[in-house]
């Protein structure tokens, strides 16, 4: 079973949130792709794809994006 989750974030930058993100084992999903970021009622989608609670705490305590909620399965 994996660890990983989805988080819905606030940010006026996604670009910019998933560079600093990958550095914490996640990634702004969508990015490189031809649609390009992931939007899920309008929030940006981020993959924690290990430590969760670490990327949340970070996130949000470091101002990288506002948290608006986590999905319960992954896109």
């Amino acid at each position: 079973m994996s660890d990983a989750i989805d988080i819905l974030v606030d940010t006026p930058n996604p670009e910019a949130l998933d560079q600093t993100v990958q550095s914490l084992g996640a990634v702004v999903v969508g990015g490189g792709t031809p649609g390009g970021y992931v939007k899920h009622d309008g929030h940006y989608v981020v993959r924690a794809l290990m430590a969760p609670d670490f990327v949340k705490f970070a996130i949000e305590q470091q101002g990288y994006a506002t948290i608006v909620g986590e999905l319960d399965e992954l896109l």
